[in-house]
């Protein structure tokens, strides 16, 4: 049985081929539609695993969603303590009650919250504008940059678009960006000539 389904050593498979070509010359009908090499996969076929769409915009939303949640667990947990320290035990009155308080340590960890807050929510945000529009990297974001341009980058290399950028900025700037980028250019040479 493994010998027919090619599972089996190569001597027995060979030595079964030439039965199996006698009935298919017998039953040409049958066979054809059955032994198709187009039916029957190739050992290349099966050894490339199948191509995975790239989802760094996903990873990239559900890890910040998960970072945002921590974010207002801690923020919440931070004021309900606060919150709790500022009651009065149960036998002082109001008035003479005076709550430990330190506002170094308290600004510090409202720094630290809200720096906690900001990133988690920019973090989320940026993977769901990622997630919207499809972009999973550098290349794609050049592609959408580039189809927003209508037509004016098609078919140019980031090299000439950079030096058209360059002359346009020199013809705003006038001969003090064109100085400013000549100096640029003679350290990068003197750069290059240390190194060699």
């Amino acid at each position: 049985m493994l010998s027919f389904l090619g599972w089996g050593s190569s001597s027995k498979s060979d030595a079964n081929t030439p039965k199996h070509q006698d009935n298919a010359s017998t039953k040409p009908d049958q066979s054809s539609s059955q032994l198709s090499p187009a039916a029957t996969p190739t050992s290349t076929q099966l050894a490339q695993p199948p191509a995975t769409k790239d989802t760094t915009n996903l990873k990239l939303l559900v890890g910040g969603m998960a970072f945002f949640a921590f974010s207002v667990f801690i923020t919440r947990r931070a004021h309900i303590k606060k919150r709790i320290a500022c009651i009065p035990p149960f036998y002082t009155s109001s008035m003479f009650h005076q709550p430990q308080a330190n506002g170094a340590m308290e600004a510090f960890e409202a720094l630290n919250l809200a720096t906690i807050n900001v990133m988690s929510f920019g973090m989320m945000t940026a993977g769901g504008i990622m997630y919207m529009l499809d972009v999973n990297g550098v290349d794609d974001m050049r592609r959408i940059m580039r189809g927003g341009l209508e037509g004016a980058a098609a078919g140019k290399s980031d090299e000439e678009l950079e030096k058209e950028v360059t002359d346009w900025v020199a013809s705003v700037l006038g001969d003090r960006f064109e100085k400013q980028l000549e100096k640029e250019r003679a350290k990068k040479r003197e750069l290059g000539e240390l190194k060699e």
